[in-house]
């Protein structure tokens, strides 16, 4: 439920103050991009068309009035260009996780099923790529990173090369 909201807080985080959105991903770089993009284009924009500062304390209806559509629109566009990126990079990071912890399910079943009596971690190598589980059902070990079938006896991925969760295991 939590991976699933994390994209919509981010979204609109977003649109209350540029790169705030990418700082709750903690996506630091994007943030900073966002943000300096929004700003920077809204004070050249703000210079460009010689827009008089206006208090909006005192009269809330002359803001929108001394704003030009040129000054506003750009603005607009970018924050909700910002909006979408942290909605999309949240929903990645969701997709990822949800696959990190399928890999890692599947690789805790096939060891409790090949381990038997050695307890966890009894000298074996990690997990195959492909076994029939307790219900008859096919268990297969994908990369965390790309997605793809690896082989378990590798500590890398061989279509990507990240290293595999199961490679730091086996440094004792």
């Amino acid at each position: 439920m939590r991976s699933q909201l994390r994209p919509v807080l981010a979204a609109l985080l977003a649109l209350v103050f540029p790169g705030l959105g990418h700082l709750s991903l903690r996506r630091w770089g994007r943030a900073l991009l966002w943000h300096l993009t929004i700003v920077g284009g809204g004070v050249a924009l703000f210079t460009l068309y010689d827009v008089e500062p206006v208090d909006p304390l005192a009269d809330p209806a002359a803001v929108s009035a001394a704003v030009p559509t040129d000054v506003a629109l750009p603005i607009v566009l970018l924050s909700a260009l910002s909006a979408l990126d942290a909605y999309l990079v949240g929903r990645a990071d969701a997709a990822e996780r949800d696959r990190i912890d399928a890999a890692t399910e599947a690789m805790r079943r096939r060891a409790a099923n090949a381990d038997g009596d050695d307890g966890p971690g009894g000298g074996r190598s990690p997990p195959a790529a492909a076994g029939d589980g307790e219900d008859g059902e096919t268990l297969e070990v994908t990369c965390p990173s790309c997605g793809k079938e690896v082989d378990a006896d590798l500590d890398f991925c061989h279509w990507c090369t990240e290293p595999l969760p199961w490679a730091e295991s086996d440094d004792r």
